[in-house]
């Protein structure tokens, strides 16, 4: 059995779910809008971007394709609409899940990982497109620029760790690829059953990528 961490509190009352959608995944858009974007997040989770045609779209969301322009330009428009929708639902999540702007930059850090891996489980769709979005050719330098206010909570962590001498002055995308790379990783396993992401192994896990980060053998030059 594995032991307690020192200064880490164990999640309770933790449930977790099933490899499905169990909520409604972008919850502060309402109407016509927000059920067209939840039907191109299924489709485009099935199928991707290009393969997702609109004909296709018009016909998940049961509206007709007059409908979906006259909210949405173009698939491009709609496929951006989604990620800025995705953005805020994520940030969000992580501000309703006790995050408190003034603790220690490891609190917060914990914070985040235990309130992403949650919401990422509760809604893996989600999470699956933010990540194949910002890989893919769609994220253009424009919308990199709107999209800044919502890494903001882990940016603070990031340059309160930095000036604090927690972590080394490596880019920021460093620390967010260790991140997201991991948090993944461990999520998807979890949801094809290969990886029970209880409590203790949210918490181990967090060790671990407090470990990578305050590395005292890096290089801090």
């Amino acid at each position: 059995e594995l032991e307690p961490i020192p200064g880490i509190v164990p999640l309770r009352n933790v449930r977790f779910l099933a490899p499905k959608m169990v909520r409604k995944p972008i919850r502060h858009i309402e109407g016509t809008r927000r059920t067209i974007l939840e039907a191109a997040l299924r489709l485009f989770d099935e199928h991707g971007f290009r393969d997702t045609s609109m004909s296709a779209l018009a016909k998940e969301a049961g509206v007709g394709a007059g409908t979906i322009y006259r909210h949405f330009e173009h698939k491009e428009d709609l496929v951006e609409s989604l990620y800025e929708a995705a953005r805020d639902e994520a940030h969000r999540s992580v501000l309703t899940m006790g995050f408190d702007e003034g603790a220690p930059v490891r609190d917060r850090l914990y914070t985040t990982w235990r309130a992403v891996i949650l919401n990422y489980i509760d809604c893996p769709r989600l999470y699956r497109f933010i990540l194949k979005y910002e890989s893919s050719a769609y994220l253009r330098a424009k919308r990199r620029a709107q999209t800044e206010d919502l890494r903001t909570p882990f940016r603070q962590i990031y340059e309160d760790g930095v000036a604090q001498g927690l972590v080394a002055p490596l880019p920021e995308s460093v620390y967010a690829s260790f991140f997201t790379g991991a948090l993944s990783h461990l999520v998807q396993e979890h949801l094809n059953d290969g990886l029970a992401l209880d409590d203790e192994m949210i918490d181990r896990t967090f060790e671990m990528l407090w470990a990578a980060y305050t590395n005292e053998g890096s290089s801090r030059d």
